[in-house]
């Protein structure tokens, strides 16, 4: 009698004993897809900052090189002076 009352426990036992290593599974393949999902989101983000900063970099080499054209040029001011100054025949 006692044995027929514990069958269904032990078969219950039993069947629990292969489900640690399923579980195992499933969190190991998760934990990859995790991780990939990630790396994903992480190329995404870096995709959208390069898409943000580019027109940024064009600006500023663009001013850069309007700095650069207005410092080697001489100043009006200073050719205007230089013109007064240089006796006309």
């Amino acid at each position: 009698m006692r044995a027929a009352l514990l069958a269904p426990f032990l078969f219950l036992a039993a069947a629990c004993e292969g489900e640690p290593e399923n579980i195992q599974a499933k969190a190991e393949n998760l934990s990859r897809q995790l991780e990939k999902r990630a790396s994903e989101i992480e190329a995404e983000a870096e995709n959208e900052v390069a898409a943000q900063i580019a027109p940024l970099d064009n600006e500023a080499d663009a001013l850069l090189n309007q700095l650069a054209a207005n410092l080697a040029a001489p100043e009006p001011e200073a050719e205007a002076g230089n013109a007064a100054e240089t006796p006309q025949p």
